[in-house]
């Protein structure tokens, strides 16, 4: 009897022992990475994410983005990417420093956001540099000091691609050179939408759904999934949801900038921050040939930061500090500037074009910016004031040695202290536009999605990188940053990714 009973509690002792086991072993497996990791986006974020896994920790990738083609809106901007305390900066002889830059990055959020994320943020700024410089051989050489900012910290390079274009390209190139190699390492998948994520009943991931090129129903095993999907700018649906009273103003972004991600994760359970605070650029360019196109060429904040000035379309003269952060640039404009367009004149020196002379080439080709005598800019825009009034408030803002009547901080590539009425000066008519949004699903520090009401992860396996996510700018982003926060967090997610792989 005794031995009966024996026998009957080592069998249950081993049933149980092979459940626990199990249950453990589903679980390593869950964790142990045999499905490549599957990040959705193919902006900045995306590409650094991709790269930084296949290239530092040899883990495969499968890389889906909705669009036709590579780049999202990182390709287009136009200005640079931040830095502190970089090589570049101690080259060029400026001081500047991560406290700094961190600083000038919690004044423009205005109380908003997550002050540990603009911590990592500022303080990776100077590695995620190095990193771009090293492992993609890109100059990034060159300075620009833009609204709210304290230092010339905006890097971009002396070549003739616009920073945004250049480091796009060199960060695809390297992962279609590994796709094209080794598909088991590295597969890009375009035109392929991600609809929703698979979690099993403990909350890991299993697997990616995606709508093709045809509209079929896919799913891609995966137990680790990235989201750089980016921001809702183009959508006037979230616009309305969120900040309705932007709905009307035209957008920077592209057509697939429709706040996906947030929608999905939302869904899952992920908590959102900051949704309401959405950045309207205060200079978009007004094609003089498509004046009501909702879409528009965002004039680069560097093009103020180099020296541009903007003038009131209608009395010809300067009405604000053209480098304040982006929302007070924009409140002005709105402000004072015609209520039925909310209109302004750039006008930058030939000094400007100078030092910018691929971009202003590129925008001068799309018949964005036009160069004409201040004679001609008068009489071209009607404007109120004479031509030797002009003259008189252009040298009037270049004189470097009186204190500035907006309270500009830098005053560089000025006008000619010689300039006359046959001048030649560069125009482009510029709007606010819809430009970024600030908000998004909440992250950590280790670019994991945090759960709703709760300081919690919403799953082990869940990343987000770059404007899909929220906390990082708070109520304003400083001009420069979008790519920084893509390339700093896409790095972390990475990481924290290998070492649960």
């Amino acid at each position: 009897m005794i031995r009966s009973v024996r026998r009957v509690f080592i069998y249950v002792s081993i049933f149980v022992l092979i459940i626990i086991l199990k249950r453990v072993l589903s679980s390593t497996d869950q964790m142990s990475g045999k499905h490549p990791v599957v990040v959705i986006g193919s902006g900045l974020a995306g590409l650094t994410t991709s790269n930084r896994l296949i290239s530092k920790y040899k883990i495969p990738v499968v890389l889906l983005d909705k669009a036709a083609s590579i780049g999202g809106n990182s390709i287009k901007a136009s200005s640079g990417i931040n830095g502190a305390h970089t090589d570049t900066q101690q080259n060029l002889k400026v001081m500047d420093t991560p406290e700094l830059f961190l600083k000038d990055t919690i004044h423009s959020a205005k109380g908003k956001g997550v002050t540990s994320l603009m911590e990592k943020l500022t303080e990776e700024s100077k590695s995620a540099i190095k990193w771009l410089q090293t492992e993609f051989d890109l100059k990034l050489d060159l300075l620009a000091q833009l609204g709210g900012h304290s230092a010339p910290r905006t890097h971009r390079s002396s070549g003739k691609l616009p920073p945004g274009f250049e480091i796009v390209q060199a960060l695809s190139k390297r992962l279609k050179d590994i796709s094209s190699k080794d598909s088991s390492l590295m597969r890009i998948m375009l035109n392929s939408e991600v609809v929703d994520i698979e979690l099993d009943n403990r909350g890991h991931v299993t697997g990616v759904v995606y709508l093709d090129k045809e509209g079929g129903r896919q799913i891609l095993k995966a137990h680790h999934v990235v989201f750089c999907s980016g921001g809702f700018g183009y959508s006037k649906e979230m616009l309305r949801e969120h900040s309705p009273n932007l709905v009307h103003l035209p957008t920077t972004n592209g057509k697939q900038t429709t706040g996906d991600g947030q929608k999905i994760l939302s869904k899952l359970g992920a908590e959102l921050i900051d949704m309401d605070q959405v950045q309207v650029h205060p200079t978009g360019f007004i094609d003089p040939n498509d004046r009501k196109n909702n879409w528009k060429y965002l004039a680069a904040e560097a093009l103020r930061g180099l020296g541009g000035i903007l003038l009131h379309p209608i009395t010809g003269r300067r009405f604000t500090n053209e480098l304040s952060t982006r929302d007070a640039v924009t409140m002005e404009i709105q402000a004072k500037c015609p209520k039925n367009d909310n209109r302004a004149l750039l006008v930058m020196s030939h000094e400007v074009y100078e030092n910018y002379t691929n971009n202003m080439n590129f925008y001068m080709s799309k018949n964005l910016i036009k160069k004409m005598t201040i004679k001609d800019l008068v009489q071209h825009y009607d404007l109120k004031v004479t031509a030797p009034e002009l003259v008189d408030e252009l040298k009037s803002y270049s004189d470097v040695n009186t204190k500035d009547v907006f309270d500009r901080p830098l005053i560089i590539n000025v006008f000619d202290k010689d300039i006359s009425a046959e001048a030649t000066v560069y125009v482009g008519e510029i709007t606010p536009v819809v430009h970024f949004t600030m908000g998004g699903v909440k992250i950590n520090e280790n670019s994991q999605v945090i759960k709703k009401n709760s300081n919690d992860v919403l799953s082990s396996g869940i990343f987000a990188a770059g404007e899909v996510s929220g906390g990082v700018h708070g109520a304003n982003r400083l001009g420069g940053s979008s790519l920084l926060e893509c390339v700093v967090f896409g790095k972390t997610a990475a990481h924290n990714i290998a070492k649960l792989y």
